[in-house]
């Protein structure tokens, strides 16, 4: 269904007298590779690209970078297509391969399925199309177009829908081309027809025309059509005017952007339009690139008269009038008064709304009531600047010196009333006046081109303001907040403060030294005209740097391709800016009135910078974060990208290197590239700010630059030539020695060996005194023991003996139980004997013992082998649970004797049972060694005994005879090893006896 809706013009109108844009041209000469320009993009960082036959440009508003050593066959490049927003930006080249801009680099992928630029259908190949550029009107070339819904092809005068789900196909008679011209384009991923015949432009959804628009623009034959879809952007022109087309909300809108007098229609193929920084691309396809300039500011002059001009006053709210009678508004001159014969550096307002003209040194005021056709005249009144109250004229006056010399005295004049007839006071001055103030109703600041004075009315007294030099002063302006400021010629401006100036911090090209006026806008911002270029500056900012010399002024400029004819604005009158009611300013220059509105004028300030690339020695190289670089290297290059479209003056960056002593900021000039050369090996902070607000907002990045040592500059090389440098002076000073003690040594040397071998003898006898005395001590200790118990025994044998062989009766049961008594003590006797000389031999093995490492499991087996016939004759089995890989190097006498006696006991007193022998190492590397039997067991009363004895076996009494030999002897050999045992009842009525063995294996 067809339905025309009403197209909406949206025009931004300029008078095309008065219009004015600048144009940069760039080709082969000014950095391009070569001169067509086939299509032009912005990415996702603010970079602009550009596809070129001889490679791919980027473009940074500063400068552009080449790519075009690409491995391909072919270096040429045609239209992007992708998504800038997701960082995927795509140019075809070689069959098969693309190219992708990916975080500001192109590199060649091989991705044909995935971004294919050809598909085929039944046979037959469709190329993409997405621009203007992409089409062409050679027969036999198809087309296709990707939507969401399904895919369009272009064949011949037939476009094809294919429904991606249903696989379903819709076919629409179309003329596709009209004089060479594409009918069909995208906008706002919308696809519509321009349908010559019905003068309609048709919406297509799935195939079908669903509505329809009339939009007289785009079906003229005379317009011609440029479309990007990747950049989303319909621009017509028509008559040399280019317009744009967009299309929201069911409707089309057509803004005209700018009127360009001649342009070749031919040759033009790519636009892109950057609506913030309002800058217009135009690719050609043989002469470069075109960057247009759309004007913020309107100069306006009359072609017929002067084009330098310096007083004005604001007529109504959107015009001005100057000296000569011209009226002026920002569509250029709209009338003319006709004031003859005046000078162009002097014009006010009087109270009753005439105007104040000079001629010559006369005055010529024209009349309102008249509508300025007729005037009245004053004679020899030199006027320099004028005020008035509702009371009272005040002028500033300039007089001739009487001593013929070109030069002026200045002269004060307050009059009684609103005229020139009654004066009532006179102030002098020595030098020609230029402009006052009338502060309030008992002050008036006066300046020359001497100095600034401060009147006192009520007191008829003159103050100078003392400055550190001698100023001329150019204006006087009061701010809205009170704020007296001071501009000079040549020297600055200046904030007057309690009788005291304080000057301003100049700009970096110091311009702003010769400051013509201030004019306030309502955002508190300062516009101040120079010799060259317009500059702006936060009041606030200012009053900081008062109270804060530290704080930073930055001073944005606006020069020619604002807008302006020239940089050059004028001075040298009383009024050198008006406001009018409009909100507009208008100033005059050198070549035109400027003409803006104050409030609708950007600042562009960069938003992001890319410290990604560095030029070592000459070659190129990227990195992220870190920059490593070979100490040989002699200079670095580092750059900084910044995507900046607008006036370079105004981007303020500063880096420094941490790391250098006195590091301090360094501007970095308009290549946007920081030099370093003949760094030390070392780690190094690059350290960038950048100015993104008025404000005075920065932001900072920081890199890493590393520089690797030599291998004679490393910590380790210095320790070891310091090292060396001692050994090599420890090697002389003991030469030296050796060389004076070589005589005396070869003496000392046979005492020194005969003292170390007394002293090594004197050792071990020490060390042998210790331990025998030790010995002797326990020895005395248990041979006054056996010998104690020994003595019963002994006795009773002998008076069983004496008995025998007095009774001469003898029966045989007393026989045998006198010869029971005497085996019986015998045994006993022999035992003790037998244990002491076992106990003799270990000790006397024990000093001299250097037991090599050996198996707790096998001098175990060996005990169990010696003692297993005997367990078996009591019905007694013996159980090994000891790990086969437990070593140790305890002394191996030692050792069996201990095990020996506890098996034994555990065999002598258990029958019909089990021994279990098992062994384990605990957490601090001790063995524990467990003989449990399920024999009688050891009565609480034993253990009681051996366990005290063990604590004190210096001092306790050993009780042999009642208790045996054989655990006293296990006592002592523990204690020789430094080891213990623990005896506990078991539950089963046996005993367990826990060895706790210091492990010396690892000793």
């Amino acid at each position: 269904m067809h339905k025309n809706i009403l197209l909406i013009f949206i025009f931004i109108f300029f008078n095309v007298s008065s219009q004015k844009y600048n144009i940069e041209l760039y080709n082969t000469d000014s950095g391009l590779p070569q001169n067509s320009v086939k299509d032009i993009i912005k990415d996702k960082y603010g970079f602009i690209w550009l596809t070129t036959e001889n490679g791919i440009v980027r473009y940074d508003g500063n400068q552009f970078q080449v790519y075009k050593n690409f491995p391909l066959n072919s270096q040429r490049f045609t239209y992007f297509y992708g998504h800038p927003e997701k960082d995927s930006i795509f140019t075809a080249c070689d069959y098969g391969r693309i190219i992708l801009l990916h975080k500001k680099i192109p590199k060649v992928i091989n991705s044909e399925k995935r971004f294919p630029t050809l598909v085929s259908k039944e046979h037959v190949n469709y190329l993409l199309y997405c621009s203007n550029y992409s089409y062409t009107t050679y027969p036999g070339i198809n087309f296709y177009l990707n939507f969401k819904e399904g895919r369009y092809y272009i064949k011949e005068n037939t476009l094809t829908f294919s429904d991606n789900r249903s696989k379903a196909e819709e076919n629409l008679k179309i003329k596709a081309i009209y004089k060479n011209i594409p009918r069909i384009f995208i906008a706002n991923e919308m696809l519509f027809y321009i349908n010559f015949t019905t003068k309609k432009v048709e919406k297509i959804e799935k195939g079908k025309i669903v509505n329809s628009y009339n939009v007289p623009l785009l079906t003229d034959s005379n317009s011609k059509l440029f479309w990007s879809r990747i950049n989303n952007q319909v621009f017509i022109l028509n008559k040399n005017t280019f317009y744009m087309c967009t299309y929201e909300k069911e409707q089309f809108s057509i803004s005209k952007i700018i009127q360009i007098d001649k342009i070749k229609n031919n040759n033009l193929i790519s636009i892109y339009y950057d609506k913030w920084y309002q800058k217009f691309y135009l690719g050609s396809s043989t002469e470069g690139l075109q960057i247009i300039h759309l004007p913020s500011f309107v100069p306006v002059k009359n072609s017929q008269s002067e084009s330098v001009f310096y007083a004005t006053l604001p007529l109504d709210s959107s015009s001005v009038i100057n000296p000569y009678g011209n009226v002026y508004t920002r569509n250029g001159v709209i009338g003319n008064k006709n004031f003859k014969n005046t000078v162009p550096f002097f014009m006010a307002y009087d109270y009753y709304g005439n105007i104040i003209v000079r001629k010559d040194d006369d005055l010529k005021i024209y009349q309102k009531t008249t509508l300025y056709n007729s005037f009245t005249s004053v004679k020899n009144f030199f006027l320099k600047d004028f005020v008035f109250d509702t009371k009272r004229y005040y002028t500033l006056v300039a007089k001739r010196k009487k001593d013929g010399t070109p030069e002026f005295n200045g002269v004060l004049q307050i009059y009684n009333d609103t005229s020139f007839s009654s004066e009532k006071k006179e102030f002098l001055f020595d030098s020609e006046p230029t402009k006052f103030i009338k502060l309030d109703q008992d002050h008036i600041l006066v300046g020359t081109v001497k100095g600034l004075y401060n009147v006192h009315i009520k007191t008829n007294t003159v103050y100078n303001i003392p400055a550190n030099q001698e100023l001329s002063i150019r204006n006087i302006i009061q701010s809205k907040d009170g704020n007296v400021w001071i501009t000079t010629l040549g020297k600055g401006f200046y904030l007057l403060k309690n009788n005291q100036l304080f000057k301003m911090p100049s700009d970096r090209d110091n311009n702003i030294s010769s400051s013509h006026t201030i004019l306030e806008d309502a955002k508190g911002f300062f516009w101040i005209p120079t010799n060259n270029g317009l500059y702006r500056v936060l009041e606030r900012q200012l009053l900081k740097y008062v109270q804060n010399k530290d704080v930073k002024i930055n001073y944005y400029r606006f020069s020619k391709d604002s807008g302006f004819n020239t940089n050059e604005f004028n001075g040298g009158s009383n009024v050198c800016g008006n406001q009018l009611a409009n909100g507009d300013f208008v100033i005059p220059s050198l070549d035109g009135l400027v003409f803006f509105d104050p409030l609708k004028i950007k600042s562009y300030y960069p938003n992001h910078m890319y410290i990604e690339r560095a030029l070592v020695d000459n070659k190129e190289q990227y990195f992220k974060n870190d920059l490593h670089v070979e100490q040989k290297s002699s200079r670095i290059d580092l750059f900084i990208d910044v995507p900046y479209y607008a006036n370079p003056d105004n981007i303020v960056i500063e880096a420094k290197i941490m790391g250098l002593e006195n590091a301090k900021w360094e501007s970095v000039g308009k290549s946007r590239k920081f030099s370093i050369s003949n760094l030390g090996y070392g780690n190094y902070s690059f350290i960038v700010k950048m100015l993104v607000s008025d404000d005075g907002k920065y932001i900072y990045k920081k890199i890493n630059i590393i520089i690797k040592p030599y291998f004679y500059q490393t910590i380790g090389f210095k320790t070891l030539i310091v090292a060396l440098l001692l050994l090599l002076l420890y090697l002389i000073v003991k030469w030296r020695i050796n060389f004076l003690q070589r005589k005396n040594l070869e003496l000392e040397e046979v005492i020194n060996v005969r003292t170390k071998s007394l002293s090594t003898t004197v050792e071990k006898l020490e060390a042998t005194k210790i331990q025998l005395h030790k010995e002797i001590e326990q020895q005395k200790k248990l041979i006054g023991t056996i010998t104690h118990d020994i003595t019963t025994p002994v006795k009773f044998i002998a008076i069983t003996a004496e008995e025998m062989l007095k009774s001469k009766e003898f029966n045989q049961q007393r026989t045998e139980k006198v010869l029971a008594s005497i085996y019986k003590s015998s045994d006993q006797l022999y035992n003790f004997t037998s244990t002491l000389k076992e106990y003799a031999d270990i000790y006397s093995h024990h000093r001299s013992d250097k037991t090599e490492i050996y198996s707790l499991y096998t001098i175990i087996k060996e005990k169990k082998v010696l003692f297993n016939t005997i367990a078996e004759s009591n019905n007694t089995s013996i159980i090994i649970n000891v790990n086969e890989k437990i070593d140790t190097q305890i002394s191996k006498n030692i050792l069996a004797a201990i095990i020996h006696n506890l098996l034994d006991n555990a065999v002598k007193y258990t029958r019909n049972g089990t021994i279990t022998i098992d062994a384990k190492t605990d957490k601090y590397g001790n063995i524990i060694v467990v003989i449990d039997d399920t024999g009688i067991g050891m009565d609480s009363q034993k253990i009681e005994y051996y366990t005290r004895l063990q604590e004190n076996i210096e001092n306790e009494k050993l009780l042999l005879q009642k208790y045996g030999m054989g655990l006293h002897l296990v006592l002592q050999l523990l204690q020789m090893i430094e080891s213990k045992i623990i005896f506990k009842r078991n539950d089963s009525g046996g005993t367990i006896c826990q060895l706790i063995l210091k492990n010396k294996k690892d000793d």
